[in-house]
């Protein structure tokens, strides 16, 4: 059964200029949370030599002439353009199977289902749907879409639709493929492979499957699997995290402890948002804190601290409290905070929750879940934080309107969430 993937080319920057079309054909870059670094790069960007990951100071340094356009991640905005490239796709194949915010496989019955006029139509209507441009990517296995998928993007001959469907075009492919590129194959392996002269693709599958498996393990073997043609790689199986960790870098430090708890109570309530996600619960619930170590001058502390919960839980309540309460035990005053964290562990299925033939808190448990679960419903309707406990508030405004906590990133060159807020439409004049 043939695979297809469809690839958002340069897909933040791409959800920026529809609604700034006259950045096309200019550099445009996508900065990281609190504007780190490079995160997209538009083909003019990549032209100007700005690597991926590249400090936003430095690219300051490096644009000489100021004519970079650099934007703050939007999240939101991307999600949304997401989901509309998503929802086309499944509407015109069918079953498909997400892999990213920006590329999700499908499988098709046979080659003659899509052919490459069709593909190349697919790619036209995403286009002129959404305004985001893609790539596809056709062959036998996932691995193989994926090689496809990148000729389709940089050979404008293909008209964004690469097919490999003979065995001439694979061997064709895969010679033309760095074995950098290739999907599976992560960069501590490729040195070792390119000291054994495995350079290309092709390079690699005069390997042994035995021998890879022996050194590499089966990952690997996988791979190699894939590009014989072999299908074996099942994208959709995934196993449950199990540990699950928000943490972030502020950006103006902290050294208020109700502040602090504001930054914590939202860290544990996405964690736990994440665990009703995959059907789990945690029983241990982790907060750490730490100082800015590049400060010398200022004070230096960390510390970290677990609380269990009686019962392993999913609910945004008991995650947050706990998470509150550890928080309070590790909290030291006069220390200028810069990172924080919750990590939930322990983790297991929620329909196999370990109970106390004891526990008096039950009844009030299953209400948590129950408000819990109705406020994933009404947020993902409405917009993430439509609403929160009100632990995950700032303080009140002089005006007396009590705002959703900002959670103390740096976003000085954020975009408007043209799709997703009334107040932030894009203004015709």
């Amino acid at each position: 059964m043939p695979y297809g993937l469809v690839d958002c080319n340069n897909f933040f920057v791409s959800c920026e200029r529809v609604f700034r079309p006259e950045l096309n054909n200019k550099p445009v870059v996508v900065l990281s949370n609190n504007d780190g670094c490079v995160v997209s790069r538009s083909n003019e960007a990549k032209a100007m030599n700005i690597p991926m990951g590249m400090p936003f100071y430095q690219l300051k340094e490096h644009d000489k002439n100021n004519i970079v356009t650099a934007f703050s991640s939007n999240y939101v905005l991307y999600g949304d353009m997401s989901h509309r490239v998503m929802s086309i796709l499944s509407n015109t194949i069918g079953n498909i199977i997400p892999y990213s915010i920006d590329e999700s496989f499908f499988a098709i019955d046979n080659f003659q289902q899509l052919p490459h006029t069709k593909a190349v139509a697919l790619a036209k209507n995403i286009h002129q749907s959404t305004g985001i441009p893609v790539s596809i990517g056709i062959a036998p296995t996932k691995t193989l879409a994926k090689v496809a998928c990148k000729f389709a993007k940089k050979l404008k001959g293909y008209k964004s639709a690469c097919i490999i469907n003979t065995d001439e075009k694979r061997m064709k492919a895969l010679q033309l493929t760095a074995i950098e590129d290739v999907w599976g194959i992560g960069r501590r392996t490729i040195p070792t492979l390119k000291q054994k002269g495995i350079v290309t693709a092709a390079d690699f599958l005069r390997l042994n499957e035995k021998d890879i498996r022996r050194e590499f393990g089966l990952p690997l073997a996988q791979t190699w699997k894939e590009l014989n043609g072999i299908d074996c790689i099942d994208i959709e199986k995934g196993d449950n995290k199990q540990s699950i960790c928000t943490s972030r870098s502020f950006a103006q430090m902290v050294d208020n402890e109700e502040q602090l708890q504001t930054h914590i109570a939202n860290f544990a309530a996405q964690c736990a948002m994440k665990l009703r996600k995959q059907h789990s619960a945690a029983q241990s619930v982790m907060v750490f804190i730490s100082s800015n170590r590049f400060r010398t001058d200022l004070q230096q502390y960390s510390n970290a601290c677990t609380q269990m919960l009686e019962v392993a839980a999913s609910n945004t309540y008991e995650i947050v409290s706990a998470a509150s309460l550890a928080l309070h035990k590790i909290f030291k005053k006069g220390v200028q905070y810069k990172k924080a964290g919750v990590v939930l562990c322990d983790i297991s299925p929620a329909n196999a929750i370990q109970t106390s033939m004891f526990d008096e808190n039950q009844n009030r448990r299953d209400k948590d879940n129950r408000l819990s679960a109705l406020i994933d419903s009404i947020n993902k309707a409405n917009g993430r934080d439509t609403i929160c406990l009100a632990a995950q508030l700032s303080e009140p405004n002089n005006d007396n309107t009590q705002p959703l906590f900002n959670n103390n990133l740096r976003r000085e060159h954020l975009s408007e969430r043209y799709t997703t807020n009334w107040n932030e439409l894009l203004k015709v004049k």
